[in-house]
């Protein structure tokens, strides 16, 4: 706690020094008449009771003064708690890539479900999903508006758990007629690599790409093309697939271009999978970069202030006490 106006309060308890210092010099009197036989007086119980309650309160009424003075001038100080904010801005960016292909649609909501949790274990990185099929679409684009990105999310798992197989919007939006084949992969990786934003900024890029890479068509790139792509914008791929779909081939690509990124290839279902990917994240270097710091001041004028209130009724108190 710091006093921001210290110097105003000694300014003022100068001042009140020497008002009192002059005010109260003794001035020359003529000599006192003495009284004949006033010790008869002064001897009475009833007169000494009275002077003892006058010394009472006249000790009493200088210190509710002085503490009131007192209070006031800390008021006048004004006392203030000063904090100096250092924010951290998140700099990672997670894109959720997730394969609407027919044979992931009895997959998606549990995919998207698992999704929701990853978000709630997130804490300021932005988050984009994209869909892809035959082509991408970007379902929404980067953003750190949880609620939106948790509202979407189960919308869209309400959507695959109701439509079944038959699909969706999603599937639909990413199957084109002009476009040939379907479950194109490494397109759909490509198009997730290229929905980051912010190029010039040097942040933390992860992909987690849920898909069961059965590949059916002709793609314009090919998953191992795909992840140099990946590579070459620094982005980390997370595959999140179900296991009980893909073979052994499917698997060890899927774990290769993972492992080329710097990610880690998941099996969906896994009690340990949402924790592993969040840490895995998370604990990537990049991870903050300190914002401007700024001063807040926090006043706190009114404990003494209260006081000198309270003094200030009991100075007039005792001032009425002392007269009668």
């Amino acid at each position: 706690m710091v006093l921001m106006f210290w110097w105003l309060a000694l300014i003022l308890l100068v001042l009140a020094a020497a008002a009192v210092f002059w005010f109260r010099r003794p001035k020359s009197t003529e000599s006192s008449l003495a009284v004949a036989h006033s010790g008869r007086m002064t001897n009475l119980p009833s007169f000494r009771r009275a002077m003892r309650r006058r010394l009472v309160t006249t000790v009493a009424l200088l210190g509710v003064v002085v503490l009131t003075g007192l209070s006031a001038l800390a008021g006048i100080a004004r006392p203030a708690w000063v904090e100096t904010v250092n924010p951290e801005r998140k700099m990672r960016d997670v894109m959720l890539c997730l394969d609407v292909s027919g044979s992931m649609l009895g997959y998606d909501a549990d995919l998207l479900e698992s999704y929701q949790e990853l978000v709630d274990r997130f804490d300021g990185e932005r988050i984009g999903l994209t869909v892809f099929n035959a082509t991408a679409v970007s379902a929404f684009p980067l953003t750190d508006d949880y609620g939106m990105v948790q509202n979407y999310l189960a919308e869209a798992e309400e959507g695959f758990r109701t439509w079944g197989a038959e699909g969706t919007d999603y599937s639909w939006s990413t199957s084109p007629p002009n476009i040939g084949g379907s479950s194109l992969i490494g397109d759909g990786l490509v198009s997730c690599v290229d929905n980051f934003d912010r190029q010039d900024e040097d942040r933390s890029r992860s992909i987690i790409f849920a898909t069961d890479n059965m590949l059916a068509g002709e793609p314009l790139f090919e998953l191992n093309e795909a992840a140099d792509i990946a590579v070459d914008a620094k982005v980390r791929v997370y595959s999140l697939s179900p296991p009980s779909v893909l073979t052994t081939t499917q698997t060890k690509e899927l774990r290769s271009v993972s492992d080329r990124t710097g990610g880690e290839q998941f099996d969906m279902g896994s009690a340990s999978t949402i924790d592993r990917i969040v840490e895995e994240i998370q604990s990537q270097e990049a991870a903050n970069t300190p914002g401007r710091s700024y001063t807040v001041v926090h006043d706190m004028p009114v404990i003494p202030l209260g006081i000198a209130v309270f003094g200030l009724a009991g100075v007039f108190v005792l001032a009425w006490r002392t007269k009668s």
